[in-house]
């Protein structure tokens, strides 16, 4: 009996030595429910170390206990069985409610949802389906991590990170296991977690380059109007550019970005980039920027750079985001080596030595395209 006990605690724990070090923790003791509770639908069930969803109900069960700033890291499996989809999730910052991923953040788990495949962030920011197909299959256990350090979210799956963007709308809540519904299997083990503090968070190094409440430190060119609403910078009406007014030379950029039609039966589809080692162009400050480009263009259309392409230079290695859907890009120019990531994906790593430094700016594009950003952060390189 010693012998078996001494096992099933195995299955639950997990713990390297480096993370014991590091002070994480077992969230789940493999054993039974202690420090979790059904919130919905059936009981779940603890069976061989793991925590497996009552496949004949829909429903969640949850952490007793709240948690704000924390690294959360485990193994899910989840089989669509006869169904047509293997749905599934991973709750954080949630409220005890029936809708934990509108009261509360989901990491989703699907490879039938496009509009929300596995990795996305349920309705607030996607990721690929093909990817995540290729990156995290069905019937295999597939470890996760969500790192939450206050509006800062990443998510990394298999080792690939996937998500790298900036929410606000929860701080602090439980965190959360969902089965969708009835016919599907889904498991998960080896669930550990570690609280961060205020400094861990602020460690990061991030300083904001926008303030969210007006054009401070930003100056414009072209024809586009610029305007600030409830913490974001609106872009419309023309073509047009905002600079910064300080330049910048190794760094790293990170913001969260959305692009729209005009109207629904725009003849031109949204378009849109960040510049960076950029000035206005000495020929004529209304035409477009000399410097670099980071592309934002969400149709796979001959020609055209998609999103996160150094453009004209390097086309991106996938598109994964989509019009009207907010998404993050992060640009890392560290002397001549130049990556782009969008939705913590990277999609260009190259070197080029062209501009050394300048302006970062935001492009309205068009008359027929709004641009929407927000949370834009910046860090020199290490």
């Amino acid at each position: 009996m010693l012998a078996l006990g001494l096992c099933v605690g195995l299955y639950a724990q997990h713990l390297t030595p480096q993370e014991r070090r590091e002070g994480f923790r077992s969230l789940f003791n493999g054993r039974n429910l202690r420090g979790w509770k059904v919130y919905a639908g059936a009981n779940w069930r603890v069976q061989n170390g793991e925590l497996v969803g009552p496949s004949d109900s829909a429903g969640w069960i949850g952490t007793v206990a709240e948690y704000d700033n924390f690294i959360l890291r485990g193994e899910f499996w989840v089989d669509k069985g006869s169904t047509d989809e293997g749905n599934s999730g991973v709750f954080f910052r949630a409220k005890p409610t029936s809708t934990p991923w509108r009261d509360g953040y989901e990491m989703q788990i699907s490879l039938q949802d496009p509009r929300n495949p596995t990795g996305s962030i349920y309705d607030r920011v996607p990721t690929h389906l093909e990817h995540m197909r290729e990156i995290a299959p069905e019937r295999q256990w597939n470890t996760f991590e969500i790192r939450a350090c206050g509006p800062h979210i990443q998510i990394t799956i298999n080792g690939e990170t996937v998500q790298d963007c900036t929410l606000h709308e929860h701080t602090r809540g439980v965190i959360g296991l969902q089965q969708h519904h009835p016919g599907m299997v889904v498991k998960f083990r080896n669930l550990r977690l570690k609280q961060l503090s205020p400094r861990e968070c602020a460690a990061e190094g991030w300083q904001p380059l926008f303030n969210g409440k007006d054009l401070t430190g930003w100056f414009s060119t072209g024809l586009a109007r610029w305007r600030v609403q409830e913490g974001v910078l609106i872009g419309e009406g023309g073509m047009g550019h905002l600079f910064t007014e300080r330049t910048f030379r190794d760094f790293e950029l990170r913001a969260m970005v959305r692009i729209r039609p005009f109207k629904p039966d725009s003849p031109i589809k949204p378009n849109n980039g960040i510049y960076f080692r950029a000035q206005p162009n000495p020929e004529n400050p209304n035409n477009w920027p000399v410097g670099y480009e980071a592309q934002v263009f969400n149709h796979i259309e001959r020609g055209n750079y998609i999103t996160g392409s150094l453009y004209g230079r390097v086309m991106a290695s996938r598109l994964l985001t989509r019009d009207g859907a907010w998404f993050s890009m992060r640009i890392r120019a560290c002397g001549d080596h130049i990556q782009i990531f969008v939705n913590g994906q990277k999609v260009v790593d190259t070197r080029d030595s062209q501009f050394a430094e300048g302006r970062i700016a935001i492009q309205c594009h068009d008359p027929f395209t709004i641009i929407e950003t927000r949370d834009i952060y910046w860090r020199p390189c290490p």
